[in-house]
């Protein structure tokens, strides 16, 4: 069937000498539920919030999911709808999540009536797990961490006790012992810029924590760059960081995930609270 496309732009000539006769259009509209996601987990595992919508080539905006668009197009029209996220947390910061693959459809669209767009994604085949799944803490190999701060009366563990899906680690502090690093294995990451990496991870904590990386070359040590800071979160939470720039500014040749928790303090430095938890679940870096 032929596509029909409306524009709403059209010469000043024709709205003056037929703006009075001329019926408006009437749109069409696209129904877009959130996405299926075909990976472990599936979409319970992820926060794709948003879709990045294009009807017969054309770009008509970032959505968040399940919503409804009017749309001035009829007959068999493509569909194509981009898995977007929001970039480091940040509502402000909306991006197409560059792992995950498009959806597209050819959908037959009427004036005046409901489509309905039931959007699947899955991870590119050409998407890489430098962690290779071990970030789950749920198989027989996990990935490992090392204490940093220097106290034996710390240390993460893997616990079943309120994980978000099977066992995940869990970072405790208190008055005695009020800060808690660790540091994950060692990993290469591209720093060029021309492949993205990003780091999805699912955490729970009643105590404020932060991430950084740690970059080294051979055998020299550790350059440390703060990345994000985590409020409390009395709920799982999803989170998406983009570590492309800071891997650009660093130029190193192994990188660690570096945590540190620790008990709040007042303007007195007195501790806030007696004790506190972080729990981190699905730790995975990804990149092309």
């Amino acid at each position: 069937m032929k596509k029909h496309i409306f524009y709403l732009m059209v010469p000043a000539a024709i709205l003056f000498n037929g703006c009075k006769d001329d019926p408006e259009p009437v749109p069409a509209y696209l129904d877009l539920q959130p996405f299926t996601v075909e990976a472990l987990g599936g979409a319970s595992w992820q926060k794709i919030t948003d879709g990045w919508l294009y009807v017969n080539g054309e770009f008509l905006g970032a959505y968040t999911l399940p919503t409804t668009i009017p749309i001035l197009a009829e007959g068999e029209s493509e569909i194509i709808l981009f898995p977007g996220v929001k970039e480091n947390g940040i509502i402000a910061t909306p991006n197409i999540y560059p792992f995950m693959t498009r959806y597209e459809a050819i959908q037959t669209l009427t004036p005046g009536e409901n489509t309905t767009v039931n959007p699947v994604t899955e991870y590119d085949s050409g998407a890489m797990f430098p962690f290779n799944g071990r970030g789950d803490f749920d198989g027989s190999s996990t990935l490992q961490f090392e204490n940093r701060d220097g106290d034996a009366g710390t240390g993460y563990f893997l616990s079943s006790d309120d994980a978000f899906a099977g066992e995940c680690l869990r970072m405790e502090v208190d008055t005695a012992h009020w800060l808690m690093e660790i540091a994950s294995e060692k990993t290469a990451l591209p720093t060029s810029g021309e492949r993205q990496v990003w780091l999805e991870l699912h955490y729970k904590n009643d105590v404020p924590f932060s991430l950084y990386l740690l970059g080294s070359i051979g055998s020299s040590g550790e350059q440390a760059q703060a990345v994000y800071l985590f409020n409390d979160s009395d709920s799982w939470n999803k989170i998406y960081i983009n570590l492309t720039e800071f891997l650009i500014a660093s130029l190193q040749d192994d990188y660690r995930l570096f945590f540190q928790a620790g008990l709040p303090r007042d303007a007195s430095n007195n501790f806030t609270q007696d004790k506190g938890t972080v729990l981190l679940d699905n730790i995975r870096l990804v990149h092309f």
